[in-house]
């Protein structure tokens, strides 16, 4: 693992002509150095949103449509949600909106009925059902999964490792150029870490699929990955 270091040192002597003042000028600097570690680490929670769609000519037929189908897919769900482990499924968004369409003859949007969707949002913590939760659903009628997400419920104690990693790093590093500066290194004056996933453009692991008749009968593969953590410790030494 490659160890990305910026040093860089304070320490508070004149100079005049090109010539520094004696050794003793040095007490009361400091030295600053910052410090990455980078790990990889297994997801351990899924969130999947999955929705039921319906368009019908009348708001009643589209909410009754809608409300069926919504009803199958949380039964077919709830086989999978495992509540004593951390798993949940609820409705994220339920609305019914009227469709227009333009209309050559009358040169306008003409009203020919009225959409329902009904969004369900699963969270898993068990990463070996993730693909049996998405086929059954499409099964059970649900038409969109519209995202899917991996990420890290234990990721504070995963970046506690990674920080301590970095503050290692970088007090080696503080003592390597205390020596060749042949000063001494003292206390710490100040630490700040930091820690995170490193931005992929996007939600890790996301995945999206199209309506369920696009889908083939075949299981659905999905591969979780993995996530990458980072940990930046920037570390201020006194010199003594």
């Amino acid at each position: 693992m490659k160890l990305s270091v910026m040093a860089f040192i304070t320490i508070g002597f004149l100079l005049i002509s090109g010539i520094a003042f004696a050794q003793e000028g040095l007490a009361g600097g400091a030295i600053s150095i910052s410090a990455s570690e980078k790990g990889f680490f297994a997801p351990d929670t899924a969130e999947i949103m999955l929705a039921v769609e319906t368009t019908q000519p009348s708001v009643q037929l589209a909410s009754q449509e809608n409300a069926g189908r919504a009803d199958a897919l949380v039964s077919a769900l709830n086989v999978f949600v495992n509540g004593k482990a951390g798993d949940s499924i609820k409705t994220s968004q339920y609305s019914v909106r009227p469709v227009y369409e333009w209309n050559d003859q009358q040169k306008q949007n003409v009203l020919t009925g009225y959409r329902a969707i009904n969004q369900v949002l699963v969270k898993t913590h068990r990463m070996d059902v993730v693909e049996r939760i998405i086929d059954a659903a499409l099964a059970a009628g649900a038409n969109r999964v519209d995202t899917l997400d991996f990420s890290l419920v234990k990721e504070t104690s995963n970046c506690g490792e990674l920080i301590a990693k970095a503050a290692m790093n970088a007090r080696q590093e503080a003592q390597v150029l205390a020596n060749a500066l042949g000063v001494k290194l003292g206390k710490i004056k100040s630490a700040d870490p930091s820690c995170g996933p490193v931005s992929t453009g996007g939600p890790a692991g996301q995945f999206t699929a199209m309506a369920a008749k696009a889908r083939k009968p075949s299981k659905t593969p999905i591969e979780a990955g993995q996530i990458e953590l980072k940990a930046t410790v920037r570390i201020v030494f006194r010199i003594e």
